[in-house]
Parts: structure tokens; sequence; C-alpha cells
């Protein structure tokens, strides 16, 4: 009896240990990303979907980052918008509306995906592991945000091996954005003049990184 409840407390010891063991590994892989890239690019599929996993939404663009605190996040499909942030502010550009809000990289859109990427290993400090999976190759870390107040629910990032091939992120509405990446380059020449937004004249500017 006694070696039966021995085997059982040892069991449930395992199942505890594995997924801390694995969150461990996955906030290490996490890490090396960062590390090893200083900028990235890639081009991306998007997808949202709604509760009932219903494809509400497609759209297509760029993305790319330079260290610190810089990334560009550039749709090109079905519609125009930018949103770029210069290592101090982020800056919202839709350019059917011709508007651009601008908005404190401290606030709440640092603890964006985009930002989480850009910025260095402490900008992990936002974000716990719960999960790590593996499945035809590709290493999915799925975390949460610390900030309850945070738009997303939950983040997800993938790997093939060390690169980074997908982000899906659930919404507090029940919506899941699926992205792709694809064509990516590993520490391409860029500078921060790529990450400064040059808009017409005529856009109206609604600047809120003060609030």
């Amino acid at each position: 009896m006694k070696q039966s409840l021995v085997v059982v407390l040892a069991a449930i010891c395992s199942l505890l240990v594995a997924p801390v063991a694995a969150a461990a590994a996955g906030r290490a892989q996490l890490e090396q990303f960062i590390a090893a890239t200083s900028a990235w690019q890639a081009e991306f599929q998007q997808e949202v979907y709604n509760e009932q996993e219903q494809l509400v939404e497609k759209a297509a663009g760029y993305f790319s980052l330079l260290r610190p605190g810089m990334f560009r996040w550039e749709y090109t499909a079905p519609w125009n918008q930018s949103i770029v942030a210069d290592g101090e502010r982020i800056w919202l550009y839709d350019a059917d509306l011709e508007q651009v809000t601008v908005r404190s990289l401290s606030g709440g859109l640092s603890q964006t995906p985009a930002a989480l990427l850009a910025g260095d290993v402490a900008a992990l400090d936002a974000v716990t592991v719960v999960a790590v999976t593996a499945e035809d190759g590709i290493s999915r870390l799925e975390m949460q945000n610390v900030d309850t107040n945070s738009d997303f629910e939950r983040v997800t990032v993938l790997f093939r091996g060390s690169d980074l091939v997908g982000l899906e992120l659930a919404d507090r509405l029940g919506q899941t954005t699926r992205i792709r990446f694809f064509n990516a380059k590993l520490n391409p020449d860029l500078s921060p003049a790529d990450f400064e937004l040059v808009v017409p004249d005529s856009v109206d500017i609604i600047d809120e990184s003060a609030l």
C-alpha cells in the first residue's frame, strides 16, 4: 500500500515538473531568438477567426524589427495601414482615414506581440510561458500576459527550429488571429530611418503620447 502511494506521488510530481521544465525551455528559446536577432524582416499572411472558428478577415503585408524597441507592421492588402514604433512612440497610420494616432511605447501597446519580439530579454518579464508543444516540426510557445488588462488573453509564438514562423493571438473578445511569416531575413541591413513614419501633410495627427 505504501509502495503504491509512493508510485502515485512520484507520478504526480513528474506531471508537475514536466510543464515547468517545458516552460523554462520555451523561455530559453525566446531568449535565444532575442540574443541572436538584432534585426529581422518577413512577409506575413494574417487570418482572423471568430469564437465559432469561422474565418472573418484576411490580410497580408510585411513585418520588420530593429532592436531596441523598433518595429514596423505594414499592411498592404486588402487595406493600407502602418503600425510603426520608433523606440519611444508608436504611430498608427490609417491611409484610408487619412489619420495618424501617436501613442507612447511605454503605454498599453508596449505589451503587444510585436513589441515583445522587438524588445530585449527584460520584455519577457511581461509574459509567462504556460505551455510548450511540438507537432510537425513546429514548436508552439503559449504565453499569457502578466498584465490582466492586456487586450490579448493568450499569445503563442511558433518556431521551426530556431526560425520564427508565426504568431497566434487570442483576444478577450473570443477572436483568434493567426499570422504566418515567410521569406524571413535574419539580421538584414536596417537602420532607425526605416522606422520613421512619413505621411502626407493632409493627414490628421492625433497625439496621445502624453496621456
